[in-house]
């Protein structure tokens, strides 16, 4: 096995601990999502600390609040694309609420990530049945095709074969380079090459370059004693954070989409996020589930090491300079 497929199963592995902390957060009450453990099989889920569930829950409770804001600013006239999107539910909870509409959903990973949640949804009617097809389904190896959503297989660090992938879709009219959409990146930038994460990002800002909006979750202010800790800890596991460069500081988050064409940029970290924007009732439901914490020192310091951070470009002037937690 060659040094590349290693590295991608490490990555890939990532995934499943994500589904695994995720599902023992859903099981614990933290939010509700019966899609994942369809996706994943039921299985017995490890204990985890409050404040990891309680991480997964300001993830994806923020992810979600600024996806619905895009979608409500563009009147539901916007294509989404998931980048390195693993098992995420996220198409499944939109199809859920009738009031979250979109023109088409794409899921992109790793060939080995989207074969294995294409079998699967071709293989559960709960899941297939939620995704209306059309008579013209487009047949992509190693993927799945319905009229509102499509998995494409393709490695992020190579932006030609993602560009083929793309240009696949919008000559056969599934997306419109041209049409408001908007990027979810969820730990992914951090697993690149700061070279192969600044060609994704430019690639992106100039195919989309009309009206597009970035959103990225991951670590932030590594440069301090607890981000050399979890450092150390996922390269034991052989998980390389090569990433790092830019997950220093809000600084140099927000650089690296100035120096890919994007207009304007924002970050802010998850601690910011939980004292600034989540509703005080909220707060207190979620940090009740698992006996409350006994002091939020440890919590605190997680929440400093990850961060929200988005950029845009506006051409049409939609308005993305309204896409805050405000």
């Amino acid at each position: 096995m060659d040094k590349r497929a290693v590295d991608n199963s490490n990555i890939i592995e990532t995934n499943n601990d994500a589904c695994h902390c995720k599902l023992y957060a859903i099981e614990r009450g933290y939010w509700n999502d019966p899609y994942l453990k369809i996706l994943v099989g039921s299985t017995q889920q490890e204990r985890r600390t409050p404040e990891i569930s309680l991480g997964y829950y300001v993830r994806v409770h923020g992810v979600r609040y600024l996806i619905e804001k895009f979608i409500k600013l563009t009147n539901n006239d916007c294509q989404i694309i998931n980048l390195g999107c693993g098992f995420d539910t996220t198409v499944f909870y939109l199809l859920d609420n009738e009031n979250l509409r979109f023109k088409h959903f794409v899921d992109i990973d790793f060939e080995e990530i989207t074969e294995l949640k294409s079998n699967k949804i071709h293989r559960l009617s709960s899941l297939r049945n939620k995704l209306p097809m059309d008579n013209k389904s487009l047949k992509i190896p190693c993927g799945f095709h319905s009229s509102l959503y499509t998995i494409l297989p393709a490695d992020l660090r190579n932006t030609t074969q993602l560009d083929n992938q793309l240009k696949l879709l919008a000559t056969n009219s599934i997306i419109d380079f041209t049409k408001p959409t908007l990027f979810l990146s969820e730990c992914v930038l951090i697993y690149m090459s700061n070279e192969h994460s600044l060609n994704l990002l430019k690639y992106l800002s100039q195919t989309f370059s009309q009206c597009c909006l970035f959103l990225n979750f991951e670590q932030i202010n590594m440069n301090d004693r607890f981000g050399e800790i979890m450092f150390e800890n996922l390269k034991q596991r052989s998980c390389h954070l090569i990433g790092m460069e830019s997950c220093q500081s809000l600084n140099s988050q927000c650089e690296r989409y100035k120096n890919t064409n994007y207009t304007s940029s924002f970050c802010l970290t998850l601690n910011e996020y939980y004292k600034k924007y989540l509703n005080i009732n909220e707060k207190r439901r979620i940090e009740r589930i698992d006996g409350g914490l006994d002091e939020k020192e440890l919590l605190e310091q997680l929440f400093e090491h990850y961060c929200f951070s988005w950029a845009y470009r506006d051409e049409n002037n939609l308005g993305l300079n309204k896409i805050t937690f405000e």
